[in-house]
């Protein structure tokens, strides 16, 4: 497994006859393989557009990104992606998404297909192989979204949003998917949220950035990740710890936006 290490990351976005939108500013941080880092902030912060410099789709007017090293310059396997709405093939089974990129890459077509079945356990999807995605729940497919990447054994999963479009029930219920993936498979993992409690739920480490220029305000190290393993998810969500913190972020948050407001209202 790698580390990941962000060094002076700036994002300066060109806007044709206007003034150029600084996105990120001085962006730093070193992130050790097999964590799970929640990126949280208000809108405009910058949340996906880090994201994306990580996932190689982005370069950074400023700054560099590595992965064990060596200096990501773009889309690579060792950086898998999933999206909100999943972004699967509609045209094709459960079973074909989930090996795309196996067979993209001419893997070895037993090996690929007992990976297949071992993927579609784990995510709760054993007996949907054969099935279409228009045939699936929201919930069901983002599961499929979560194997596809993990098909492509990457050394980071990067996450934009993935649960923002299910309801609340489900919501949960994958959120105790992700926990359970990241202690079984060891894989790093950056997930992008507007939820306060999501966040801190799955991330066993928390940036809250600050928006524009986007950089990290608060970096939290959490125990709340390592416990939802082991607890419930309503107790613990219950528990005067996990409570105060929220609070504590929430009130950070809600000051950003104020005065964001109240930069807008002044110009």
């Amino acid at each position: 497994m790698k580390d990941l290490s962000v060094a002076n990351v700036e994002m300066v976005y060109d806007v044709p006859n206007g003034t150029p939108v600084h996105a990120l500013s001085n962006v730093t941080f070193d992130l050790e393989a097999g964590r799970l880092l929640t990126l949280l902030g208000p809108s405009g912060c910058g949340k996906t557009t880090l994201l994306n410099i990580l996932a190689g789709f982005l370069a950074p007017t400023g700054g560099s990104v590595s992965l064990g090293g060596s200096v990501i310059t773009g889309p690579d396997k060792e950086r898998g992606m999933v999206f909100q709405q999943g972004a699967l093939f509609e045209w094709l089974t459960v079973e074909e998404n989930i090996s795309f990129g196996p067979r993209m890459n001419r893997a070895n077509k037993a090996e690929t297909k007992e990976k297949v079945n071992d993927l579609l356990r784990t995510v709760g999807l054993a007996n949907f192989g054969d099935k279409r995605v228009y045939e699936l729940s929201g919930g069901m497919q983002q599961r499929v979204a979560l194997a596809r990447c993990l098909a492509n054994d990457p050394d980071v999963i990067l996450m934009d949003e993935p649960l923002g479009a299910l309801d609340a029930l489900t919501r949960e219920k994958m959120q105790g998917l992700v926990l359970e993936l990241w202690k079984e498979t060891g894989k790093t993992i950056i997930l992008v949220t507007h939820s306060v409690e999501e966040a801190l739920y799955l991330g066993d480490r928390l940036f809250v950035m600050a928006p524009r220029p986007g950089r990290v305000e608060k970096d939290y190290e959490l125990p709340f990740a390592e416990q939802g393993l082991q607890v419930e998810p309503r107790e613990l969500k219950a528990s005067p710890e996990f409570i105060a913190k929220r609070e504590e972020i929430l009130s950070i948050i809600w000051e950003m936006e104020e005065e964001t407001m109240g930069r807008q209202e002044a110009s």
